[in-house]
């Protein structure tokens, strides 16, 4: 009651205050918040009972959850209390007041049950995860569930392929499309959804309490240290697990728990999710599917895997109504663990997620975000969200896929809140990820946090700079929206060029980490430009380009990939074992393995093959920035896309006009393009040059970089070399050397090769003086042994030579 009122104080205070209460709000918000935060901590830090003693009891109430076992109930949603405000008929029924809206609820539940399809709760109240019926056919499980359904009016979208429409519009799609296809040939229902047991989750954070040197580097307030509160980290379920290095894969929680003599520790972020929502719970019992009431007083006990980090979140809902009827005292936790992030603490490249598989969309945070919250904080990584909530009340969380990709899963569950405060590194690649957050999201709603504030030596996140002791508060009250109007003047640019001088390590670029080489002469990936990778017939590029990408997919670039030449399948393979640095197909064991870790990576494919529109290609990309924050482009390649569009003259014109698009799309989206294109015909390997490529001199003159992959040496050799023939960066020119290994499919980056010595034609064999000896020498670039006369004989050393 007293967070209801104090809101309410906070927000109707606003309302009355003058015109210029926009740029006050966000301050007075954050300090209600975070008065209401601190008042919550000390209330719990009073009956915090040593951490010897009993750290489960005190775990628990931090979250919400009655330490004495005490049931309490919540109310899903405002379907279910209109439903329990209802009068009984005569006969004991419950007349719905919406006749059109029951008949809806129970033609959903008859075509679920009818498909065999077991829903799930989405990220929002009245919303169904159920199996989209275009895209679903062919795909596994966790992946056919990309439909979003509401509930009280049956529209429907699909976040994979977009799809969206009405309730009749699903049904008559599914029977169109073969939706039964999808139901397993046993007719058995779904399996649930993976659940986490309470005791394992409790015991992981336990591990993080009673670890002194991790628990002080999180909370403590010395050099170094982050200062993060311990009932915040219990808050939002941070604990603590050990992973086996010898063992590719978590297979048992008890060792993650446990560990073992090979085990490092790793901080483990749960994601959280609406446990259910009351058009599951009312679907639970069949006699209740013609009244409309939800099953909640059946007698019927949930499942006992309930998750620890259900009901964290405060109930400040009127709980009388159905709560009244719960004679047996059920609990229904509204939100529960749906997947188990794990990061290395002292190995950075440590991260796995259990389950991998079957989970269902959760975010980090997601049960701290109250629905009366109207704002919310966005972050990059787990700890700032932390870091952001404890220090300006507001809620945090963090995005699910890398620091830079905003799924839209998680973008339908930011739909509700006024404003969103996206906090990602203040770096290049955050700055440009947090403006194509903000324009997916909506500009008018969304302010950038810059943390460094137009210092370079800045903190990077929120974590960092809560660790150097700044006021996180005043540092959201600087943040402002992304400019989007079409003419800017220099003020608009003035930070902007700023950042570039002061900073000029951070616009270089995603750097690769297998060919550095290539970072010497290009520093880096960046964003709206578009590279020209050519080269003879069966040179490599095709391997040189999956390696390179897939190089800058692990570092978190997500990635696009159009092979127009080779089959997906083909090209999957091939970039698993470069993945796996070793033939995969000779180990046929171990692919289930290296899929799984292949499938983490944000890599996506073209369905396309053989001669394609631009206009269409170009819509795809254009959804696959919208819906993965794609960053990477590869076309491979650009004549097998407009074989046979164009004849004579004017498939050149075609080919002018494809470049023409892909420029102008890579400037406008922020993304990288790479196009492989091939060489002329009619001029030989040796020497190619800038103008060698195929088509008009508009391939090379939009492309910001052109490189050609040449060979060295003999047919037969692996060596490689990649000519750098532009670089409109900073026109580093120059060639990487690189050679292939059979083993790992990939190449190597050597040193460059030799060269011979030049040699020198000498008219006359006579005997040389020392002093001539020593400038012909000198002429020669070598020694004497390569000084030959001009019959062809060599000319050594004096003491080796006849006298004449």
């Amino acid at each position: 009651m007293l967070r209801n009122s104090l809101f309410r104080t906070a927000r109707s205070s606003l309302r009355s205050m003058l015109p210029h209460r926009a740029s006050c709000r966000p301050s007075l918000l954050c300090e209600a918040r975070r008065f209401l935060a601190t008042v919550k901590a000390h209330e719990i830090l009073e009956e915090k009972p040593a951490k010897s003693t009993n750290s489960d009891q005190w775990l628990k109430t931090v979250q919400g959850i009655d330490p004495f076992g005490k049931a309490q109930a919540r109310v899903y949603g405002s379907s279910t209390s209109a439903l329990a405000e209802e009068d009984p008929a005569p006969d004991g029924t419950t007349t719905c007041p919406d006749h059109h809206t029951h008949e809806l609820e129970h033609s959903i539940r008859d075509f679920l049950s009818t498909t065999r399809q077991r829903p799930r709760a989405g990220l929002k109240s009245d919303e169904l995860v159920v199996k989209c019926p275009v895209c679903s056919p062919g795909k596994s499980r966790r992946l056919a569930y990309s439909a979003h359904l509401n509930t009280n009016t049956g529209a429907f979208v699909c976040t994979s392929c977009f799809e969206q429409g009405s309730w009749d519009k699903y049904q008559e799609l599914a029977k169109r499309r073969n939706f039964q296809n999808t139901i397993p040939k046993s007719r058995a229902t779904d399996p649930p959804p993976f659940e986490f047991a309470e005791a394992t989750l409790m015991q992981l954070q336990n591990n993080l309490l009673n670890h002194e040197e991790i628990s002080a580097a999180l909370t403590g307030h010395d050099k170094g240290q982050l200062r993060l509160r311990p009932e915040v980290l219990a808050q939002y379920g941070v604990g603590l697990g050990f992973v086996d290095t010898t063992i590719p894969e978590i297979l048992d929680l008890e060792s993650l728990v446990e560990g073992c003599d090979h085990s490092v520790p790793c901080l483990v972020f749960p994601r959280t999710a609406f446990r259910t929502n009351s058009f599951i719970e009312s679907s639970k019992d069949s006699s209740v599917v013609d009244t409309g009431r939800p099953a909640l007083s059946t007698g019927r006990t949930r499942s006992q895997g309930s998750a620890a980090i259900s009901s964290m979140i405060e109930d400040e809902s009127d709980s009388t109504g159905i709560a009244a009827s719960l004679s047996d005292g059920v609990s229904l936790s509204e939100f529960h663990t749906v997947q188990l992030k794990i990061v290395g603490w002292s190995i950075a490249d440590l991260e796995m997620y259990v389950p991998v598989d079957e989970a269902q969309t959760g975010l980090f945070g997601f049960h701290v975000a109250s629905a009366e919250s109207p704002d919310i904080i966005l972050t990059g990584h787990e700890l700032d969200a932390v870091a952001a909530y404890q220090e300006t009340g507001i809620p945090a969380v963090s995005l699910p896929k890398g620091p830079y990709q905003l799924p839209l899963d998680a973008m339908r569950a930011l739909e509700r809140y006024e404003r969103v405060y996206v906090w990602l590194d203040d770096d290049h690649q955050g700055t440009a990820a947090a403006e194509l957050i903000t324009r997916k999201l909506g500009v008018d709603r969304c302010l950038v946090v810059r943390t460094k504030g137009g210092d370079p030596q800045g903190p990077k996140s929120a974590s960092i700079a809560l660790a150097r002791g700044m006021d996180l508060t005043s540092i959201l009250e600087r943040s402002q929206p992304v400019q989007h109007d079409k003419v800017l003047d220099f003020s608009a640019l003035r930070e902007a060029v700023k950042f570039e001088v002061t900073n000029p390590d951070l616009i270089r670029g995603v750097e690769s980490t297998d060919l550095p080489g290539w970072n010497a002469s290009f520093k880096g990936l960046r964003p709206g430009e578009l590279t020209i990778l050519s080269g003879a017939t069966g040179s490599g590029k095709t391997t040189v380009i999956s390696q390179m990408s897939l190089d800058f997919c692990k570092s978190g670039v997500s990635t696009l990939w159009g092979s127009f030449e080779i089959p997906n399948v083909r090209l999957a393979t091939r970039m698993m074992s470069q993945f796996a640095k070793r033939d995969v197909s000779k180990e046929p064991g171990d692919i289930d393995y290296w899929s799984r870790k292949f499938e983490q990576l944000p890599m996506y494919f073209l369905k396309f093959h053989g001669s394609t529109k631009p206009d269409t290609v170009l819509e795809t990309m254009r959804h696959a920035v919208y819906a993965y924050d794609v960053k990477h482009i590869i076309i491979d390649n650009l004549q097998f896309m407009m074989s046979m569009q164009a004849k004579g003259m004017d498939k050149y014109d075609a080919q002018d006009a494809a470049i023409a698009t892909f420029r102008q799309f890579a400037t406008d989206e922020g993304v990288h393009i790479t196009v492989v294109a091939h060489l002329r015909k009619d001029q030989p390997a040796s020497d190619v040059d800038i103008n060698s490529i195929f088509g008009s001199a508009k391939v090379t003159q939009e492309a910001d970089n052109v490189v050609i992959l040449q060979r060295h040496g003999n047919s037969d050799s692996k060596v490689r070399c990649l000519n750098v023939l532009k670089n409109r960066f900073d026109g580093t020119l120059g060639k990487i050397y690189i050679s292939y290994n059979p083993e790992t499919l990939g190449f190597t980056e050597i040193p460059a090769p030799r060269k011979r010595k030049s040699i020198k034609i000498v008219k006359s064999a006579v005997r040389l003086s020392m002093a001539d000896r020593l400038v012909a020498e000198a002429e020669a670039g070598g020694s004497f042994e390569n000084i030959i006369d001009d019959q062809g004989n060599e000319l050594g050393h004096e003491s080796e030579r006849p006298l004449r």
